[in-house]
């Protein structure tokens, strides 16, 4: 088992809410000069509909991250999903594979081909709680939470390995967790992912 050797990025303090971003600047920096995730951010497509509560706080409508970034990535953000961010790292790296559905083993080949894989997962690395909400059109978001954005940087038998650019007491290079227990967060998390090519 080889890691990847993917430079290592932090969001904070200027993306709080951007780990996809981070994760991207990640990913395409293992390929030759840095990416800085500052310019990256500047091309993230944005879907600036603005978040409407219910009485109890919860998200009522909100915008699609299907279509760009939700919310604000230096602020109070959400995510955005792997087919918007693709049509960022094509810009810098032609060719990446946006993912939804697709079952681990798929993820494992692309980081065993030298490709690093950025993975909707969680913070903590705990298993998500549901969470939806629906855009002005009235179409329904899945957005599980603690929702994160980590790159896979190599797997074996027993564990997954990654960057988390977060700075919990969890993050970091190279953070691996059990094999199995990252594949149900994974697989809760709707199987989304981005390989970077």
């Amino acid at each position: 088992m080889k890691l990847l050797t993917v430079p290592y990025i932090k969001q904070r303090p200027e993306l709080p809410s951007g780990c996809e971003i981070t994760a991207l600047a990640m990913a395409l920096s293992y390929y030759g000069p840095a990416v800085d995730k500052l310019t990256l951010v500047r091309d993230v497509p944005m879907d600036d509909v603005q978040v409407q509560r219910n009485e109890d706080g919860s998200i009522r409508i909100w915008g699609d991250p299907e279509d760009g970034f939700v919310g604000d990535p230096f602020d109070n953000g959400i995510t955005i999903n792997p087919n918007p961010l693709k049509q960022v790292a094509d810009k810098y790296r032609p060719g990446s594979l946006a993912l939804y559905g697709e079952a681990f083993d798929v993820i494992e080949k692309h980081v065993a081909d030298d490709h690093p894989v950025l993975v909707w997962f969680t913070i903590h690395h705990d298993m998500p709680t549901q969470r939806t909400w629906h855009t002005p059109s009235g179409k329904v978001v899945q957005a599980p939470r603690p929702l994160h954005c980590i790159v896979v940087t190599g797997t074996d038998a027993q564990y997954i390995y990654f960057h988390d650019c977060e700075s919990t007491d969890k993050s970091g290079e190279h953070v691996k967790v059990e094999r199995n227990h990252f594949i149900r967060i994974y697989d809760a998390m709707g199987r989304r992912a981005l390989v970077i090519t």
